[in-house]
């Protein structure tokens, strides 16, 4: 009988090894880049969103130690302030700025319970950095890791001589105490820190004048963490396009102006209240 047609059409012959034409892997690399294309934003989403979850709960360590350190001293809530330079006879929760070259690179202000009141209960760096931040600093043109994303509000703990940049108008909370229950909720404690204009371990803002004495981090999705003393850590989102670009000439003369900034009318709501 005489064979059948091939329906199926045409095959390879035998020994061609199956190879691919060019125009097969032509197709085959095109779909592999659409769905790179579709697959990448979803990826970084979630890499960002890890970032976040992670920083929110270094915030929720800060701020749980404050509550066990006044716990444990007496309703005395840490204290904050500048130590220059620092010392072991006036202990902060952790001391050094960051103007000078060595605080970037000797985590002993921080680690070492002789300076830092939290050493006795934390005792890594990562907890003090931001997992969005820039994972090094750059002293004398060699990179370091990076010791502290961080800062503590002024009107918190404060100790020692007062910065005559913030106003006295207004309460600083000593004791926990002192902070309402419903206070509490909406006092905050720790905020993330622009990478460039982070400094000592106060987070000092100016309650009578539209400037920033230091820019909140910006570094979740245009938002940065911040803790509050009851206990609870949040992402919130800057409204204003100046706080998110964060740009001043000089980081370190803590004065730059931002006319009717909403964040900074955010960030006095919950600095302090008037006395």
């Amino acid at each position: 009988m005489p064979a059948s047609p091939d329906l199926c059409g045409p095959t390879r012959k035998v020994g061609d090894g199956g190879a691919f034409t060019l125009i097969e892997l032509l197709v085959v690399i095109a779909i592999i880049a659409i769905l790179a294309a579709l697959l990448f934003p979803a990826l970084s989403r979630g890499k960002a969103a890890a970032k976040r979850i992670q920083c929110i709960n270094n915030h929720k360590q800060l701020a749980t130690v404050s509550i066990m350190y006044a716990g444990d001293n007496n309703d005395w809530l840490p204290a904050d302030g500048q130590n220059d330079p620092p010392n072991t006879t006036r202990k902060l929760w952790v001391q050094g700025a960051f103007v000078y070259p060595e605080a970037n690179t000797n985590s002993v202000y921080i680690l070492d319970p002789r300076y830092a009141l939290f050493a006795n209960y934390l005792h890594t760096i990562p907890v003090y950095v931001c997992p969005a931040d820039p994972p090094t600093v750059l002293v004398s043109g060699r990179a370091y890791p990076k010791l502290r994303s961080y800062s503590m509000n002024a009107y918190v703990g404060w100790n020692g001589h007062w910065d005559d940049r913030l106003s006295p108008d207004y309460t600083v909370f000593n004791k926990l105490s002192q902070v309402a229950p419903s206070l509490a909720a909406g006092l905050f404690l720790f905020s993330d820190v622009n990478p460039n204009s982070i400094c000592w371990p106060y987070f000092g803002v100016q309650m009578k004048e539209d400037v920033f004495l230091l820019f909140p981090g910006a570094s979740h999705n245009r938002g940065g963490v911040v803790s509050f003393v009851d206990g609870h850590a949040e992402r919130h989102r800057w409204l204003d396009p100046r706080t998110v670009a964060a740009y001043s000439a000089d980081y370190h003369a803590h004065h730059d102006l931002s006319p009717r900034n909403v964040d900074l009318t955010w960030l006095r709501q919950h600095s302090s209240v008037s006395k």
